[in-house]
C-alpha cells in the first residue's frame, strides 16, 4: 500500500466501522477501510447478535443519568431506521420482545451480518486493507488530513478528507486500563476480540482530542475463573449473566456490592474487578437452577454451571451452607467469615430487615434456603470500555482545548448545542458557559465513542450501528465539501 488519497478513511472493521464505511459509500464518498486484524467483525463476531436498547428515552436518563443525553438520544431515536437499513442489506432479525425489563430487542446472526456488510462494502467500491492498524493521525493547521497506518512493519500515509475512528475501545490495553479503570488490570479477563488496544483513543488524544467522562466504567460479564479454560468462542457459554440473582462472596468472605444494581450483571462485575484478584464466588440455592440467566432470557443457570464444569471451572455443591463454606475455604475463602456473611444475609431477608443490609440489596430479596447449595468461582471480565473520546451528536470528535468542562451546567435534557461552525469553533445556543468545538475532519463510532453507557448499559451493538451510521454520513458530507475545494 503506497501513499494514496481517499476522501474518507475508516479505521476499524467491526460493526461500527463497517456501518460507517458502507454508509459513507452509499452517500457518494470514496472509502478506504483499514482493519488491524486479519478479518472483519471485531467483537460483534463474538456477541449473541442482540440489537437492543431501552424502549423509553426517559428510562435511559433515569437509569444512566451520567451518560451523555444527546448521544443517548441519537442511539434511541435512530436505532429503528438503522435496523431497517441492515434488513435492506439482507440481515434477518428475530423479534425477541422485552430485554432486561427496560428494552426491546431483535436478534441477528452476527457472523452473517458482518459478512453481508463486508460484501456490500466491496461491491460498491470500498477499498479494504486487513492487518493494517492505525498508528497516528496526520494534521495540518489543526485539521485532520489523513492517517498513518502500520502494515507489515512499515508505516504508510493515507490522505483523507475525513477520518472515522472505530477501533473498538481500549479494553485490550493494560496500560490504559491501569490508568483509567482500575489499579490492577490483571484482575480482569478479556471478554472481547484481541485487537482493541486503544489505537483510536491514543491517536486522537495525542493530537489534543477530549476524553469523555466515564473512563473508569466498562461493560462485561464475569467469567468462570481459572483453572477454567475460556477461549474467545466460549465467552457466552462461560459468562455469568446470573450474578444479579446470586450472593457474591469475595475472597475475604464478604459481600462487596449490591448484586442487583443496574439492568444486568454489569454493575456487580465492575465492582468485582476491584476485589482481591478480581475473584469471588457466586452463591445460589436450588431454586436458582431453573431460572434463566438474563431476567427471562438466556440459558438456565443449571445449564451454565454444567457448561462451566466441562471447561474446568470450580463449581461447588453442598447440602448445607456450612459444608459449602468449608468447600470454599479450600479455595482460599475464610470459612467462618463466609458463613457469617451468608447467615446474616438470610436473617436480614427473613426478618424483614433487608433495608439494613450493607452493602444494600435492592432487588431479588430471596434468602438462600433450598438445598443443595452451589457456588461457582468467577473472575471479572471486560467486553468494552464505556469511556472513550468525547464527541457531539454528529459524531465529531471534540477538542480538549476548545471545549468546556463536562461538568458545565446544561439546562436542557437533551443538551443539543448549535455547532454549525466547523472551523473557527462552535457557536453556543445556550450561552458562552457551554461550548463544544469539533476537530475538523475527525469522527468516532462504536466503542471509541465515550459516555453513551455509563456504569449501566444500554446496548453495545445498538450504539455501534447507530453511531457508525452517524459518523459515516457526516464524514461523507465533509469529504465531499473538501473534494470540491481546489
Amino acid at each position: 500500500m503506497s501513499q494514496s488519497t481517499q476522501p474518507v478513511v475508516v479505521c476499524g472493521g467491526g460493526l461500527a466501522g463497517l456501518s460507517a464505511a458502507v454508509t459513507a459509500l452509499e452517500a457518494g464518498a470514496e472509502v478506504t477501510l483499514i482493519e488491524k486484524s486479519p478479518y472483519l467483525g471485531g467483537t460483534a463476531l463474538l456477541s449473541g447478535g442482540t440489537l437492543w436498547t431501552f424502549k423509553e428515552y426517559d428510562k435511559i436518563r433515569e437509569l444512566i443519568p451520567a451518560g451523555d443525553p444527546a448521544l443517548q438520544w441519537v442511539v434511541h431515536d435512530t436505532l429503528p431506521g438503522a435496523r431497517a437499513w441492515l434488513q435492506g442489506l439482507g440481515v434477518k432479525f428475530e423479534d425477541i420482545g422485552q430485554m432486561l425489563h427496560v428494552g426491546h430487542g431483535h436478534v441477528m446472526d452476527p457472523v452473517g451480518a458482518i459478512g453481508l456488510l463486508g460484501a456490500r462494502f466491496k461491491a460498491i467500491g470500498g477499498q479494504l486493507h486487513l492487518e493494517t492498524g492505525l498508528h497516528s493521525l496526520v494534521m495540518r493547521e489543526g485539521v485532520v488530513t489523513g492517517v498513518r497506518a502500520l502494515h507489515d512493519g512499515r508505516i504508510h500515509d493515507i490522505t483523507a478528507g475525513a477520518v472515522v475512528i472505530a477501533t473498538g475501545g481500549f479494553q485490550g490495553n493494560p496500560e490504559l486500563l491501569g490508568r483509567y479503570v482500575l489499579r490492577e488490570p490483571n484482575n480482569l479477563m478479556l471478554r472481547s476480540n484481541y485487537w482493541s488496544t486503544g489505537d483510536g483513543f491514543i491517536a486522537a488524544t495525542q493530537i489534543g482530542a477530549a476524553a469523555s467522562p466515564g473512563l473508569n466504567t466498562f461493560y462485561g460479564h464475569a467469567l468462570a475463573a481459572p483453572p477454567a479454560r475460556v477461549d474467545n468462542t466460549q465467552f457466552r457459554e462461560a459468562g455469568q449473566h446470573h450474578g444479579r440473582l446470586c450472593v457474591a462472596i469475595n475472597m475475604n468472605g464478604e459481600r462487596f456490592a449490591d448484586e442487583t444494581e443496574s439492568t444486568g450483571e454489569e454493575a456487580i462485575n465492575q465492582a468485582l474487578a476491584h476485589q482481591p484478584g478480581g475473584l469471588c464466588f457466586y452463591v445460589m440455592d436450588d431454586d436458582h437452577m431453573e431460572q434463566m440467566s438474563m431476567q427471562g432470557r438466556g440459558a438456565l443457570i443449571r445449564v451454565i454451571l454444567a457448561r462451566c464444569q466441562k471447561i474446568g471451572a470450580t463449581v461447588l455443591q453442598a447440602d448445607t451452607l456450612e459444608t459449602l463454606c468449608a468447600a470454599m475455604a479450600l479455595h482460599g475463602v475464610p470459612e467462618a467469615r463466609a458463613l457469617a456473611t451468608l447467615k446474616d444475609f438470610n436473617a436480614a431477608l427473613e426478618g424483614g430487615r433487608a433495608d439494613e443490609l450493607r452493602p444494600a440489596r435492592l432487588g431479588n430479596r430471596k434468602p438462600l434456603r433450598k438445598p443443595p447449595f452451589r457456588a461457582i468461582h468467577v473472575k471479572a471480565a471486560i467486553t468494552f470500555t464505556m469511556g472513550g473520546l468525547a464527541v457531539d451528536e454528529r459524531a465529531r470528535v471534540l477538542w480538549r482545548s476548545g471545549t468546556t468542562s463536562h461538568y458545565a451546567p446544561v439546562p436542557t435534557e437533551r443538551a443539543f448545542v448549535d455547532q454549525s461552525a466547523q472551523g473557527e469553533g462552535a457557536s453556543t445556543a445556550i450561552g458562552h458557559f457551554y461550548r463544544q468545538m469539533p476537530v475538523q475532519g475527525l469522527y468516532a463510532a462504536g466503542n471509541d465513542v465515550g459516555n453513551i453507557s455509563h456504569f449501566a448499559y444500554m446496548g453495545g451493538l445498538a450504539s455501534a450501528l447507530t453511531m457508525g451510521r452517524n459518523a459515516g454520513r457526516n464524514a461523507a458530507t465533509l469529504a465531499s465539501v473538501r473534494k470540491r475545494v481546489p
